[in-house]
């Protein structure tokens, strides 16, 4: 954020004017209920009312009825058509997921997590060497496959490769999503950056020269996580530390 700000003011791009504190507190007092959702979601999970999965659905029902009941921006006709798109997304999502599955289960049937493992070891690679093979696996991988597959098939092959060095689960999946939020704004199959350029009417190849300067800010970022993992684990370790050690 502070990057795309200092980039924006230097270039002289678009800015809007300041809101008063008038205008912040009829925005928050209208929008006060929407934000309680992160809230209702994150409460109930550290409070152990209901499982991560079950938090989903719960945030799902309070948004559906604000929009029918509250804010009224919603009706059954399109509560309809919201289910029918969601079902036609989750179809793809799972079809991924499936055929991901399917390729992580042929390399655990020939042993191929095994077998890294066994390279680890010989290597002699402590958790900071494997940080940094995690993301550069990541990076890459998510430059030409989304990233639920992505996750299905590297999660599948280097997660038992991190344990046996002995990095922490949360922050071997940190390092996986960081480092996959990269594809999505860097060709081939950035997705994000296709969508916006389409948005946007703009070629990607234009787009490209801002976005390279956000990349910059986030290798930093990537590289502090994988180099100093307490970044990833503090929050964890806060909010749930009878779980996270």
């Amino acid at each position: 954020m502070a990057t795309v700000y200092v980039y924006a003011r230097r270039h002289g791009m678009g800015m809007h004017e300041r809101a008063t504190l008038r205008e912040l507190a009829t925005a928050g007092t209208s929008a006060f209920l929407a934000l309680l959702t992160p809230v209702i979601i994150v409460g109930g999970i550290v409070g152990g009312f209901f499982t991560p999965t079950e938090a989903s659905v719960v945030a799902a029902i309070y948004a559906l009825a604000l929009g029918l009941l509250v804010y009224r921006t919603l009706d059954l006709k399109e509560v309809g058509r919201i289910f029918y798109d969601t079902g036609r997304f989750a179809a793809i999502a799972l079809f991924c997921i499936g055929t991901a599955s399917a390729f992580g289960f042929i390399l655990a049937y020939f042993k191929v997590p095994a077998a890294l493992v066994a390279v680890v070891h010989a290597m002699d690679l402590g958790v900071t060497e494997m940080g940094l093979a995690v993301a550069i696996a990541f990076l890459v991988i998510g430059c030409f496959i989304d990233a639920i597959p992505a996750i299905v098939i590297l999660g599948t092959v280097l997660f038992p490769v991190a344990q046996s060095v002995g990095m922490h689960p949360i922050h071997f999946a940190i390092i996986g999503i960081v480092s996959l939020a990269f594809g999505l704004v860097t060709p081939p199959y950035g997705l994000c950056l296709l969508i916006a350029c389409a948005i946007g009417q703009i070629s990607i190849r234009h787009a490209m020269r801002d976005v390279v300067i956000l990349l910059l800010p986030m290798l930093g970022i990537l590289t502090l996580i994988v180099f100093f993992p307490s970044i990833s684990l503090w929050l964890p370790r806060l909010l749930m530390p009878q779980f996270v050690n």
